[in-house]
């Protein structure tokens, strides 16, 4: 009877478990079988262990960087590993073998190319999209970045509010030439942004990446569709590219007015 009661214990536990559980869109399913062919077979592995039915802000953040990185690279695989702590016990060997357990669920790494050769996710940044881009980007030479973001022109762009008008000039010149190298709509729509926010910093001056962040933030928490909703946070995403820690360029006649 125990054991009936036992049994009928845990199967009402995954049911309930699987009834929480959020997918993990372009995530592969990893255990102690396949685990080290599967990750040595690519050049990068991120690899979450946790729960065997994970939910919540933390697994709906992972889902997304999956999302996002089977968008730009196929060097990156994206992996779970489901430990269970009832039953047979599931991957706990394997949680084991790389110090994981319970208390420090769920725990990141990042392996390249070798099983035992990886890089912890440090256990004192939050588990977000944007956190998990950046650990990937640097401890890699991939590029995930945020939705919207196009890595040319990021890194073209770095420092760009400080620059002299004519320099500012020849960018904006370069990137109107590149326009028609995107076919992809939203690719296009995304490197009309930049644009426009480069000739706005222009003739505005850096003041204009402060006011237009308020600006898209209070469209964003309005009542709109979500697309604009995407839309806005894309544009958001390419305005942060223009940011500086210092303001080293003298204000502009405009701004002084």
């Amino acid at each position: 009877m125990m054991r009936i009661l036992v049994t009928l214990l845990l199967t009402a536990l995954h049911l309930i478990q699987s009834s929480v559980a959020i997918s993990c869109g372009g995530c592969v399913d990893l255990d102690e079988i396949n685990f080290q062919n599967t990750v040595e077979r690519f050049p990068y592995a991120l690899v979450k262990f946790d729960i065997a039915f994970p939910y919540g802000e933390k697994h709906e953040a992972f889902g997304g960087f999956s999302k996002a990185a089977h968008k730009v690279t196929k060097d990156l695989l994206v992996a779970t590993v489901g430990i269970k702590d009832y039953g047979e016990l599931e991957n706990k060997a394997l949680g084991e073998r790389y110090e994981v357990d319970d208390k420090n669920f769920p725990a990141i790494l990042l392996f390249k190319g070798k099983a035992d050769e990886f890089v912890r996710f440090p256990s004192h940044l939050d588990v977000t999209l944007d956190n998990l881009k950046a650990f990937v980007s640097s401890n890699t030479p991939l590029y995930i970045g945020r939705d919207g973001c196009i890595k040319e022109f990021n890194d073209a762009l770095k420092n760009y509010a400080n620059l002299k008008d004519e320099d500012q000039q020849k960018l904006i010149d370069q990137f109107e030439a590149k326009l028609e190298q995107f076919t992809n709509p939203e690719e296009q729509q995304n490197a009309k942004a930049y644009l426009v926010f480069m000739k706005k910093i222009q003739d505005q001056g850096y003041g204009f990446v402060e006011e237009e962040t308020k600006r898209l933030l209070r469209l964003k928490a309005g009542k709109v569709t979500e697309a604009k909703k995407l839309e806005l946070l894309r544009k958001l995403n390419i305005l942060e590219t223009f940011r500086v820690h210092k303001v080293t360029k003298a204000s502009t006649d405009k701004e002084e007015l």
